[in-house]
């Protein structure tokens, strides 16, 4: 039965996940804000030991690729990739960081967006819906404007949201009196954990999964600062 560790540094939490097979074994979600660096190793080498497992028997890792924190991601990544190496037999689930979020909904029968502040009047957005247990994708990971987000919301939406740790974000101030409206600053994700999870479904559709030298994050777009680098270059 294989194992599957989850890893998620999409965001200002560090998540670890663990399955064995289709059984959640742990989950480990911390606030870290800007250093993922110096806590990933200790976090995973931490949830192994407690679980009696050796590295060596983990050869399926599902890891968050974006939307979210260009460092944090790269930091992610970088880390899964290192764990992979020298193991022939690893392999990855790239999983998208707004899935992740709407795994905490799964109780739900309403649509789900979840949505992640990009700034610059800007937001990550995707939609989803579980039907028998299983999360339906409804639209693909993308950017919209703030005002685009706002006309998409109806009444019966469940939204999820993060704003990234910017405690002076203001990109879902509109969705206050919503009532299904789930910031994860009030209502914590395990997103390793659900990371994990996504990566037991997918043990049967070897299909999904990838070398680790094939695995790249997915931005969406340009950071701040290569859009500045570009408008200086013109």
């Amino acid at each position: 039965m294989s194992w599957v560790l989850g890893i998620d540094t999409s965001s200002v939490d560090l998540g670890a996940g663990l399955f064995k097979g289709d059984t959640a074994i742990a989950s480990y979600s911390r606030f870290i804000r800007n250093s993922h660096a110096e806590h990933i190793a200790h976090t995973v080498d931490m949830l192994l030991k407690i679980n009696k497992v050796d590295p060596s028997e983990i050869n399926r890792l599902a890891v968050t690729i974006g939307p979210g924190s260009f460092t944090g991601l790269r930091i992610g990544l970088a880390f899964a990739k290192g764990f992979c190496f020298g193991n022939p037999d690893a392999l990855i689930l790239p999983v998208s960081s707004l899935e992740v979020m709407a795994y905490a909904a799964q109780r739900s029968s309403a649509r789900i967006l979840t949505a992640i502040d990009a700034r610059n009047d800007e937001v990550f957005l995707a939609s989803f819906r579980f039907s028998q247990e299983k999360l339906i994708r409804l639209t693909d990971d993308s950017v919209c404007s703030i005002e685009e987000f706002r006309e998409l919301v109806k009444p019966d939406d469940l939204v999820i949201t993060d704003t990234m740790g910017y405690s002076r974000s203001t990109a879902f101030d509109f969705l206050k009196q919503h009532p299904w409206f789930y910031p994860v600053e009030k209502f914590p994700v395990q997103r390793g954990l659900f990371c994990s999870l996504r990566g037991s479904q997918a043990l049967n559709e070897p299909q999904l999964w990838k070398k680790h030298s094939d695995i790249l994050p997915r931005y969406l777009r340009m950071s701040s600062a290569q859009v500045k680098l570009k408008e200086k270059c013109l």
